[in-house]
């Protein structure tokens, strides 16, 4: 754990600095506002070594709202993706909703820290995909399919006991709750928990929250799984009492958007993944 180092540049989105003997990678890299304290932390960490990898877990503006200016100070720097997450950073809508995203979240924490930024620079450089193994020096990342957050959500197990796991399978808040996160699938975000379970990591590095200290990490993968199961339930009830999509997003807000939540994650960002999973369990339901 000595070269997988905490380099989060402010609240919202976390970055770790992985140090091989011969190569640096960031694992995600947060949000827009917080670049510069980003930068800041991991030029401390580099001291004269360059930045040789940005390896994005999906293409959500929490996790990649930074790379413009990773981009602008370490412009040989690749960032690394799935396909399907290039074609999505290719489409002018999605670049827009990062954008605007992005403010939303300035204005929550510090919107004194945001700068304009090329939508040019936020790209995929290199494609990566399942089993793929990116060799640092010393140091190894492989890559972990992990989809039902996203299409192009991935997982990064780092020297086979290390594991970062994309929020296919939930996150865990500062309150140690997991939030389910399943917005494309959830029977692919169950699947890709067990994934990760079956790795059965020392240990796991979650998303928005970091280090999971060892008692948690002993249940982490059973409460993700109960928090898909609890959350599906809620929506299948109901949709059994005859409730429509709006009408179950309301009821779905006033039971998950405790005052963690809403300090954690700006309200728009919410409910377009309330929104989202509502489809989706109605969806795979019909299925």
């Amino acid at each position: 754990m000595d070269r997988i180092i905490d380099v989060t540049g402010g609240k919202g989105g976390n970055a770790f600095l992985l140090l091989g003997a011969k190569k640096t990678a960031l694992i995600d890299c947060g949000m827009a506002y917080c670049a510069s304290n980003l930068i800041k932390n991991i030029k401390h960490v580099l001291c004269k070594r360059t930045l040789d990898y940005i390896c994005i877990s999906h293409s959500h503006y929490d996790h990649i709202g930074a790379i413009p200016y990773l981009k602008a100070q370490w412009s040989n720097s690749e960032v690394l993706g799935t396909e399907y997450a290039k074609q999505i950073l290719n489409k002018p809508n999605a670049l827009k909703l990062i954008r605007s995203l992005s403010m939303q979240a300035a204005q929550i924490y510090d919107p004194d820290l945001i700068v304009d930024y090329d939508d040019a620079m936020m790209k995929v450089d290199r494609i990566i995909c399942d089993g793929d193994v990116l060799d640092l020096g010393s140091l190894s990342i492989k890559v972990i399919e992990t989809r039902g957050h996203t299409k192009c959500s991935l997982s990064f197990l780092i020297d086979n006991d290390t594991l970062f796991p994309s929020e296919s399978t939930g996150y865990m808040s500062k309150s140690g709750k997991i939030y389910p996160a399943f917005l494309t699938s959830c029977s692919e975000a169950i699947d890709s928990i067990h994934r990760c379970q079956k790795l059965n990591p020392q240990f796991i590095i979650s998303p928005h929250f970091g280090l999971v200290n060892e008692s948690d990490t002993l249940s982490y993968w059973e409460n993700c799984l109960l928090a898909v199961k609890e959350t599906k339930e809620f929506i299948l009830r109901l949709a059994s009492q005859g409730y429509d999509e709006e009408q179950i997003l309301t009821e779905y807000e006033k039971v998950f958007r405790d005052e963690q939540s809403r300090l954690e994650q700006p309200a728009q960002a919410f409910l377009l993944n309330a929104r989202s999973m509502i489809k989706t369990v109605l969806r795979e339901e019909v299925l």
